[in-house]
Protein backbone atom coordinates (compact mmCIF):
# COMPACT_ATOMS: atom_id res chain seq x y z
CA UNK A 1 0.00 0.00 0.00
CA UNK A 2 3.02 2.29 0.37
CA UNK A 3 3.74 1.77 -3.33
CA UNK A 4 0.10 2.53 -4.11
CA UNK A 5 0.23 5.70 -1.99
CA UNK A 6 3.24 6.92 -3.97
CA UNK A 7 1.51 6.30 -7.30
CA UNK A 8 -1.79 7.85 -6.21
CA UNK A 9 -0.13 11.02 -4.91
CA UNK A 10 2.20 11.44 -7.88
CA UNK A 11 -0.77 11.13 -10.25
CA UNK A 12 -2.24 14.31 -8.75
CA UNK A 13 0.74 16.31 -10.03
CA UNK A 14 0.03 15.56 -13.69
CA UNK A 15 -3.60 14.56 -14.37
CA UNK A 16 -2.92 14.15 -18.08
CA UNK A 17 -0.22 11.52 -17.53
CA UNK A 18 -0.38 7.93 -16.36
CA UNK A 19 1.77 5.94 -13.94
CA UNK A 20 4.29 4.00 -16.03
CA UNK A 21 5.98 2.31 -13.08
CA UNK A 22 7.23 2.71 -9.53
CA UNK A 23 11.01 2.44 -9.18
CA UNK A 24 13.74 1.94 -6.57
CA UNK A 25 11.45 1.39 -3.60
CA UNK A 26 13.16 0.87 -0.25
CA UNK A 27 11.16 -0.66 2.61
CA UNK A 28 13.04 0.95 5.48
CA UNK A 29 10.77 0.09 8.41
CA UNK A 30 7.35 -1.60 8.69
CA UNK A 31 4.48 0.78 9.36
CA UNK A 32 2.55 -0.68 12.29
CA UNK A 33 -0.68 0.33 13.98
CA UNK A 34 -0.57 -0.20 17.75
CA UNK A 35 -3.61 -1.27 19.81
CA UNK A 36 -5.80 -0.59 16.75
CA UNK A 37 -5.25 3.14 17.18
CA UNK A 38 -5.07 5.49 14.18
CA UNK A 39 -1.79 7.02 13.04
CA UNK A 40 -1.11 10.03 10.88
CA UNK A 41 0.83 9.15 7.72
CA UNK A 42 2.56 11.77 5.59
CA UNK A 43 3.34 11.06 1.93
CA UNK A 44 5.40 13.52 -0.09
CA UNK A 45 6.13 13.57 -3.82
CA UNK A 46 8.54 16.03 -5.47
CA UNK A 47 8.34 15.93 -9.27
CA UNK A 48 11.10 16.62 -11.77
CA UNK A 49 11.33 16.23 -15.56
CA UNK A 50 13.13 13.23 -17.03
CA UNK A 51 13.05 13.56 -20.81
CA UNK A 52 9.41 13.41 -21.88
CA UNK A 53 8.42 11.86 -18.54
CA UNK A 54 7.99 13.21 -15.04
CA UNK A 55 9.60 11.46 -12.06
CA UNK A 56 8.25 11.96 -8.56
CA UNK A 57 10.65 11.28 -5.66
CA UNK A 58 8.46 10.00 -2.83
CA UNK A 59 8.69 9.40 0.90
CA UNK A 60 6.17 7.90 3.32
CA UNK A 61 6.62 8.73 6.98
CA UNK A 62 4.61 8.51 10.19
CA UNK A 63 4.86 10.00 13.64
CA UNK A 64 4.30 8.35 17.01
CA UNK A 65 4.38 9.70 20.54
CA UNK A 66 6.50 7.46 22.78
CA UNK A 67 6.42 7.39 26.56
CA UNK A 68 8.93 9.75 28.15
CA UNK A 69 9.48 11.82 24.99
CA UNK A 70 8.39 15.44 24.60
CA UNK A 71 7.78 15.42 20.84
CA UNK A 72 6.47 12.82 18.38
CA UNK A 73 9.08 10.55 16.85
CA UNK A 74 8.95 10.71 13.04
CA UNK A 75 10.09 7.67 11.06
CA UNK A 76 10.58 7.39 7.29
CA UNK A 77 9.11 4.02 6.38
CA UNK A 78 9.29 3.83 2.57
CA UNK A 79 11.02 5.77 -0.20
CA UNK A 80 10.80 5.39 -3.96
CA UNK A 81 10.04 7.18 -7.18
CA UNK A 82 7.11 7.16 -9.58
CA UNK A 83 7.51 7.56 -13.33
CA UNK A 84 4.67 9.40 -15.07
CA UNK A 85 4.32 9.35 -18.85
CA UNK A 86 2.03 10.61 -21.57
CA UNK A 87 3.04 7.76 -23.88
CA UNK A 88 0.48 5.14 -24.85
CA UNK A 89 0.60 1.76 -23.18
CA UNK A 90 2.72 -0.86 -24.90
CA UNK A 91 1.35 -3.87 -26.71
CA UNK A 92 0.22 -6.73 -24.51
CA UNK A 93 3.22 -8.50 -22.98
CA UNK A 94 3.14 -12.28 -23.02
CA UNK A 95 5.03 -15.03 -21.21
CA UNK A 96 4.88 -18.81 -21.03
CA UNK A 97 1.60 -19.88 -19.48
CA UNK A 98 2.06 -21.52 -16.08
CA UNK A 99 2.01 -25.29 -15.68
CA UNK A 100 -1.02 -25.92 -13.46
CA UNK A 101 -0.56 -29.69 -13.17
CA UNK A 102 2.48 -29.66 -10.89
CA UNK A 103 2.34 -31.54 -7.59
CA UNK A 104 2.77 -31.35 -4.71
CA UNK A 105 1.42 -27.90 -3.92
CA UNK A 106 1.27 -26.11 -0.59
CA UNK A 107 -2.29 -25.17 0.36
CA UNK A 108 -3.82 -21.85 1.35
CA UNK A 109 -4.24 -23.02 4.96
CA UNK A 110 -0.61 -24.13 5.28
CA UNK A 111 0.62 -20.84 3.75
CA UNK A 112 -1.35 -18.65 6.16
CA UNK A 113 -0.40 -20.68 9.18
CA UNK A 114 3.01 -19.13 8.44
CA UNK A 115 2.23 -15.76 6.86
CA UNK A 116 0.51 -13.24 9.14
CA UNK A 117 -1.74 -11.52 6.59
CA UNK A 118 -5.43 -10.90 7.24
CA UNK A 119 -8.18 -12.13 4.89
CA UNK A 120 -7.95 -9.22 2.41
CA UNK A 121 -4.26 -9.99 1.76
CA UNK A 122 -4.38 -13.78 1.79
CA UNK A 123 -3.75 -13.55 -1.92
CA UNK A 124 -2.33 -17.03 -2.66
CA UNK A 125 -4.58 -20.07 -2.97
CA UNK A 126 -1.79 -22.63 -3.50
CA UNK A 127 1.83 -22.65 -4.65
CA UNK A 128 4.38 -25.05 -6.10
CA UNK A 129 7.82 -25.28 -7.75
CA UNK A 130 8.29 -25.26 -11.54
CA UNK A 131 11.93 -25.66 -12.46
CA UNK A 132 13.77 -22.79 -10.73
CA UNK A 133 10.55 -20.81 -10.22
CA UNK A 134 7.93 -20.62 -7.53
CA UNK A 135 4.41 -20.48 -8.98
CA UNK A 136 1.29 -19.43 -7.10
CA UNK A 137 -2.36 -19.61 -8.07
CA UNK A 138 -3.95 -16.40 -6.85
CA UNK A 139 -6.97 -16.54 -4.59
CA UNK A 140 -10.29 -15.41 -6.02
CA UNK A 141 -13.33 -13.82 -4.37
CA UNK A 142 -11.28 -12.17 -1.62
CA UNK A 143 -12.86 -9.52 0.60
CA UNK A 144 -12.42 -5.91 -0.54
CA UNK A 145 -8.87 -4.59 -0.24
CA UNK A 146 -9.87 -0.92 0.00
CA UNK A 147 -12.89 1.34 0.18
CA UNK A 148 -14.78 2.60 -1.68
CA UNK A 149 -14.57 -0.39 -3.96
CA UNK A 150 -15.53 1.70 -6.99
CA UNK A 151 -12.17 3.52 -6.83
CA UNK A 152 -9.46 2.03 -9.05
CA UNK A 153 -6.00 1.65 -7.58
CA UNK A 154 -3.05 2.86 -9.61
CA UNK A 155 -0.87 -0.22 -9.04
CA UNK A 156 -3.12 -3.15 -8.05
CA UNK A 157 -1.34 -3.58 -4.67
CA UNK A 158 -2.61 -7.11 -4.04
CA UNK A 159 -0.95 -8.29 -7.25
CA UNK A 160 2.41 -6.89 -6.12
CA UNK A 161 1.79 -8.54 -2.75
CA UNK A 162 1.23 -11.86 -4.53
CA UNK A 163 4.71 -11.52 -6.06
CA UNK A 164 6.23 -10.77 -2.66
CA UNK A 165 4.50 -13.73 -1.03
CA UNK A 166 5.42 -16.12 -3.85
CA UNK A 167 9.08 -15.14 -3.53
CA UNK A 168 8.72 -15.54 0.23
CA UNK A 169 7.46 -19.10 -0.20
CA UNK A 170 10.50 -19.90 -2.39
CA UNK A 171 12.78 -18.57 0.37
CA UNK A 172 11.05 -20.63 3.06
CA UNK A 173 11.26 -23.70 0.86
CA UNK A 174 14.96 -23.27 0.12
CA UNK A 175 16.34 -21.41 3.14
CA UNK A 176 13.91 -22.44 5.87
CA UNK A 177 13.21 -18.94 7.19
CA UNK A 178 10.81 -16.08 6.58
CA UNK A 179 11.92 -12.79 5.08
CA UNK A 180 10.47 -9.29 4.86
CA UNK A 181 10.52 -6.89 1.89
CA UNK A 182 13.64 -4.73 1.69
CA UNK A 183 13.81 -3.29 -1.85
CA UNK A 184 12.29 -3.53 -5.30
CA UNK A 185 13.80 -2.07 -8.47
CA UNK A 186 10.57 -1.83 -10.45
CA UNK A 187 6.81 -2.39 -10.17
CA UNK A 188 5.08 -2.06 -13.53
CA UNK A 189 1.51 -2.85 -14.57
CA UNK A 190 1.43 -3.21 -18.38
CA UNK A 191 -2.32 -3.86 -18.43
CA UNK A 192 -5.11 -4.19 -15.90
CA UNK A 193 -6.33 -7.74 -15.30
CA UNK A 194 -9.60 -8.87 -16.79
CA UNK A 195 -12.15 -9.17 -13.95
CA UNK A 196 -12.70 -12.72 -12.65
CA UNK A 197 -9.93 -14.20 -14.82
CA UNK A 198 -7.69 -16.70 -13.02
CA UNK A 199 -4.22 -15.28 -12.31
CA UNK A 200 -0.85 -16.75 -11.38
CA UNK A 201 2.29 -15.24 -9.85
CA UNK A 202 5.70 -16.56 -10.91
CA UNK A 203 8.83 -15.65 -8.92
CA UNK A 204 12.22 -16.46 -10.45
CA UNK A 205 15.36 -16.21 -8.28
CA UNK A 206 18.29 -14.33 -9.80
CA UNK A 207 21.91 -15.12 -9.14
CA UNK A 208 22.38 -12.00 -7.00
CA UNK A 209 19.77 -12.99 -4.41
CA UNK A 210 16.93 -10.95 -5.89
CA UNK A 211 13.73 -12.11 -7.61
CA UNK A 212 12.01 -11.13 -10.83
CA UNK A 213 8.27 -11.77 -10.73
CA UNK A 214 5.27 -11.67 -13.04
CA UNK A 215 1.54 -11.92 -12.60
CA UNK A 216 -0.14 -13.43 -15.65
CA UNK A 217 -3.31 -15.20 -16.64
CA UNK A 218 -3.75 -18.72 -17.96
CA UNK A 219 -3.13 -17.50 -21.53
CA UNK A 220 0.22 -15.97 -20.58
CA UNK A 221 -0.88 -12.31 -20.72
CA UNK A 222 1.23 -10.33 -18.21
CA UNK A 223 -0.66 -7.84 -16.03
CA UNK A 224 2.11 -6.91 -13.56
CA UNK A 225 5.88 -7.18 -13.29
CA UNK A 226 8.11 -6.84 -10.24
CA UNK A 227 11.85 -6.72 -10.96
CA UNK A 228 14.75 -6.77 -8.54
CA UNK A 229 12.80 -7.72 -5.44
CA UNK A 230 15.05 -8.21 -2.41
CA UNK A 231 14.29 -9.28 1.13
CA UNK A 232 15.89 -9.29 4.56
CA UNK A 233 15.70 -12.61 6.37
CA UNK A 234 14.40 -13.03 9.90
CA UNK A 235 16.86 -14.56 12.33
CA UNK A 236 14.66 -17.31 13.77
CA UNK A 237 14.05 -20.41 11.62
CA UNK A 238 10.48 -21.56 11.26
CA UNK A 239 9.31 -24.53 13.34
CA UNK A 240 9.56 -27.74 11.35
CA UNK A 241 5.81 -28.44 11.34
CA UNK A 242 5.10 -25.05 9.70
CA UNK A 243 8.07 -25.18 7.35
CA UNK A 244 7.69 -28.73 6.04
CA UNK A 245 4.58 -28.37 3.80
CA UNK A 246 6.18 -25.40 2.05
CA UNK A 247 9.54 -27.15 1.64
CA UNK A 248 7.82 -30.23 0.22
CA UNK A 249 6.13 -28.12 -2.45
CA UNK A 250 9.14 -25.90 -3.19
CA UNK A 251 11.65 -28.71 -3.64
CA UNK A 252 9.65 -30.85 -6.03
Amino acid sequence: MGIEAFAALASLAAPGMRVADVEQVDFIAPLKFYRDEPRTITVTAVTRPDGADLVADCTLSASRMLAGEQAPRVTSHFTGRVRLTAAATADQERADAPDTTATPAVSHDDIYHVFFHGPAYQVVDEAWQRGPDAVARLARHMPPGHAPQTDHTATEPRLAEACFQTAGLWEIGHAGHMALPAHVDLVSMPHRPVPDRELFAIARPAGDGSFDCQVLDRDGEVVLRVNGYRTVGLDSPLPADLRQPIQDAMSA
